[in-house]
């Protein structure tokens, strides 16, 4: 198709200026120039230039008194939750919701979070973690017992739809509201599975090579047409954290749990097809940020949430080279 655009704005350019001169051909070149760099662009939402501070989060795990002073550990709020961060970038590593009693106002949270920072001129990245493929299919094994009453009476739910015929009454609520096509899934399809700023790649678990290969693109592409209710469950998302299907971006635990000798060179395979410096994950728990494969990756869930306990945590980059880890006092 790029082969086409190309030739075809040869031949209007050689119509349109009669080409004999090399001055012609130098707009020519000039013009072919920018006609590749608008090409490559398409479809590049999920990949921002390099920003001068960021701060990724990790799991959340519908913990608002969590999120709330995470936020305010990167900057980004005050205590009473006005943005203050100005332009700076947060980089939120998914499982919003899950496990803990507070998926609609965590949710609710990060979604206002983005719409503040946007007025600021900062800018607030949710990634798509393996709880918000439960919710969308529906699977509630991981939901916490007291999340399900905050969705009762919400406007827009089709508490009727043939999918929720077997899902007790008491969850339909939920299950209405992150269904694909419904309105919570609708804008969790916004977010991104794998996000790329400057050098870095975020991912919830991890972009394998044979995911970095599939392309950055392709899976964000493949994850919103799913939540957006327009086809099936895509086999990036696929997998459970039984360990029966790992490798997925939202389940692998390869670079944050493997031994080092294994992970870093899928590591260092996935980062050369990306052509990326590091990857950020998250997904699998540990005490505290400590990165792996000479800096090449950093695993930053440490549990914050009540679920697990965790001492907070957050990861800063500044100007997308000094990375420093920043810890609640």
């Amino acid at each position: 198709m790029s082969d086409v655009i190309i030739y075809n704005l040869f031949i209007v350019l050689d119509r349109l200026f009669h080409l004999r001169r090399c001055r012609a051909w130098l707009f020519i070149a000039c013009a072919t120039g920018m006609a590749l760099v608008a090409l490559e662009s398409v479809g590049t939402a999920d990949q921002a230039p390099r920003v001068k501070r960021l701060v990724a989060i990790g799991d959340l795990h519908a913990d608002i008194d969590a999120a709330r002073q995470a936020f305010q550990l990167a900057g980004a709020t005050d205590t009473a939750g006005a943005w203050i961060g100005g332009d700076l970038t947060v980089v939120q590593m998914g499982d919003v919701i899950g496990r803990g009693s507070d998926d609609l106002a965590v949710l609710t949270f990060v979604l206002d979070m983005r719409v503040k920072a946007n007025a600021a001129g900062g800018m607030v990245h949710v990634l798509i973690g393996n709880h918000e493929v439960f919710a969308a299919r529906p699977d509630h094994r991981w939901v916490n017992p007291n999340a399900f009453a905050a969705f009762d009476g919400l406007s827009g739910l089709n508490l009727r739809h043939p999918r929720l015929i077997r899902v007790p009454a008491n969850e339909r609520a939920r299950s209405a509201a992150f269904m694909p096509g419904s309105p919570y899934a609708t804008q969790i399809s916004a977010f991104p599975v794998v996000l790329r700023v400057g050098d870095t790649v975020f991912a919830h678990g991890g972009v394998l090579p044979m995911w970095a290969r599939y392309g950055i693109d392709r899976m964000n592409d493949d994850v919103r047409a799913w939540l957006s209710g327009r086809t099936d469950e895509p086999l990036v998302t696929q997998g459970l954290d039984d360990g029966s299907a790992d490798d997925g971006v939202m389940w692998s635990r390869h670079f944050a749990a493997f031994p080092e000798d294994i992970a870093c060179a899928m590591l260092k395979e996935s980062l050369s097809i990306l052509g990326a410096r590091r990857m950020v994950v998250a997904h699998t728990v540990r005490p505290t940020i400590v990165p792996r494969c000479r800096e090449q990756v950093w695993p930053i869930d440490v549990g914050i949430s009540r679920y697990y306990g965790g001492s907070l945590q957050v990861l800063e980059i500044i100007d997308d080279r000094v990375i420093t880890v920043i810890s609640a006092r």
